[in-house]
């Protein structure tokens, strides 16, 4: 599959795209330019992906559909490059991923914020996301087969039950997550101790705010 590479703006900030490791398997953006950040479609890296977006679908804890039909799971190069390592380590142990969220144009999480603007539940559109930045991705294990496993708690569910830490629930719940735990930290992504299934880049909070929409021409 060609990899499909959009170049967006980012809001209010004029920097560079990051440099990556010159290799075959490095996503390149379409041009070069000082202020412009690239977004991959992280199926072209990991073509057995599957994306359950939750907030193209009222299944989430907003209760209400912020995503576009057209949305996608589009991360920044590093993201998927790394996200593609993880698959590969967890394949190898009879997983594949799904992932529940990725890249999230600014104005969504200015919608998200008119619902609840919680700090905690929502991040404040005026700091941005991580997501908003292409630096972050939720997400969990399936079967080779797509069968969800089980965890210990299901998405976006906000409780102690959630945390790295907690040590409750049934004994595949933390294998599960631990086997995710390894597979995403040996990529490089570092944990968000309070929800399993949040990963970020290193240093996506460095990255711009990004308000590019899901069906950005290639």
């Amino acid at each position: 599959m060609s990899m499909r590479t959009w170049t967006v703006v980012a809001l209010g900030l004029c920097v560079g795209g990051p440099a990556l490791a010159e290799d075959a398997g490095t996503p390149k953006p379409a041009q070069k330019s000082t202020n412009t950040q690239p977004l991959v479609e992280a199926k072209a890296l990991v073509p057995d992906l599957v994306e359950d977006l939750r907030y193209a679908t009222e299944d989430n804890f907003l209760k209400k559909k912020v995503y576009p039909d057209t949305a996608r799971c589009l991360l920044l190069p590093e993201s998927a490059l790394r996200l593609k390592k993880a698959a590969e380590v967890l394949r190898s142990k009879g997983y594949r991923l799904k992932v529940y969220d990725c890249y999230r144009p600014r104005a969504v999480q200015y919608e998200m914020w008119k619902i609840m603007p919680v700090p905690g539940y929502v991040a404040d559109p005026k700091k941005g996301s991580n997501h908003n930045r292409g630096g972050a991705v939720d997400l969990t294990l399936v079967t080779m087969e797509g069968k969800d496993v089980e965890m210990p708690t299901p998405f976006d569910t906000f409780s102690k039950e959630a945390h790295h830490g907690y040590e409750g629930g049934t004994e595949a719940s933390r294998k599960h997550r631990e086997i995710l735990r390894e597979a995403m930290v040996g990529a490089g992504f570092t944990i968000n101790r309070m929800e399993w299934w949040h990963y970020d880049l290193p240093d996506a909070r460095k990255r711009p705010v990004l308000d590019v929409p899901f069906s950005a021409p290639q």
